[in-house]
């Protein structure tokens, strides 16, 4: 399927069969002018979330670029993964590439959050050629600094279940500006998620480590962050912390959106996407 017009008249979805078998599902949000050829942008979610977390962005990006939101290895509606799946940045930045061959597309702009942002890094620094511009949000760079937050084990996971699990987090996740509304609709939507898939996922996430990528990553890069210096995730959101590893990457800048959520691009999307098309749309005129 190369013809992602067709796919995509205004919101419409997918199922790609990679290789492997791996059967993806994707969203395609287009909004645009139908006599242009617009520019793609990739949104890449975080653990235990599926394409519907970037809902809030679509009004902000759709109108002026092809959006696509695929559900990534084991999440959503994408196939789910055994228990004893072995999981690793390069198999997932490996699924990446392998939907944007299917899709023909060669250079999209990459806007990955939380884990799914060091997917993003590792894949900018094998793929050179293939990303127009990074973005990156509320992400750690190695995945002991998520597995060291209290109650994000597996062993949660696969005693109490997902929703469980993410209910948990959702104070520090989501910040004190979502209503109790919205912490119970991510809590459901993540709770989707097969055990399997997130058990799975947090055993091997202590291994991942997008730190080697960091300076070999090539194009404009844009990292985004909460600032927060309190609470168990303050090793991910704080400025200083983030800019130790942001300053490492030749041509990136860093953008801090004052929060108490570590998930900036989920509690603070109204100010989070039009920051990152800003950038993009900078990043094009140079």
């Amino acid at each position: 399927m190369h013809d992602l017009r067709a796919v995509a008249d205004g919101s419409a979805h997918a199922t790609l069969t990679l290789a492997d078998g791996l059967a993806v599902f994707l969203r395609v949000d287009d909004f645009t002018d139908p006599w242009t050829e617009p520019e793609t942008i990739v949104l890449l979610h975080g653990v235990a979330e599926a394409s519907e977390a970037w809902f809030a962005w679509i009004p902000h990006l759709a109108r002026h670029y092809r959006v696509l939101r695929p559900d990534m290895r084991g999440f959503g509606r994408t196939t789910p993964m055994p228990l004893d799946h072995h999981w690793s940045l390069d198999e997932l930045s490996g699924d990446l590439l392998a939907v944007l061959d299917h899709l023909g597309l060669a250079a999209p702009h990459i806007v990955a959050a939380k884990v799914a942002g060091m997917v993003g890094l590792h894949f900018a620094a094998q793929h050179p050629s293939r990303v127009a511009t990074l973005t990156v949000i509320g992400n750690p760079v190695r995945g002991s600094d998520v597995t060291a937050i209290p109650g994000y084990g597996a062993d949660t996971v696969e005693r109490h279940g997902v929703a469980y699990w993410a209910a948990l987090g959702q104070a520090s996740r989501l910040g004190s500006s979502m209503p109790p509304q919205a912490h119970d609709w991510w809590t459901a939507m993540m709770g989707r998620t097969a055990a399997s898939t997130q058990a799975g996922f947090l055993r091997s996430l202590g291994r991942f480590d997008a730190t080697p990528a960091l300076e070999r990553i090539m194009c404009p890069t844009l990292v985004v962050t909460s600032g927060a210096s309190a609470g168990t995730s303050s090793s991910i959101t704080s400025e200083a912390a983030v800019r130790a590893w942001q300053s490492r990457i030749p041509r990136s800048r860093l953008c801090v959106l004052a929060s108490d959520s570590y998930h900036v691009a989920a509690s603070d999307a109204d100010r989070a996407a039009p920051a990152v098309r800003a950038f993009i749309e900078g990043a094009r005129r140079v």
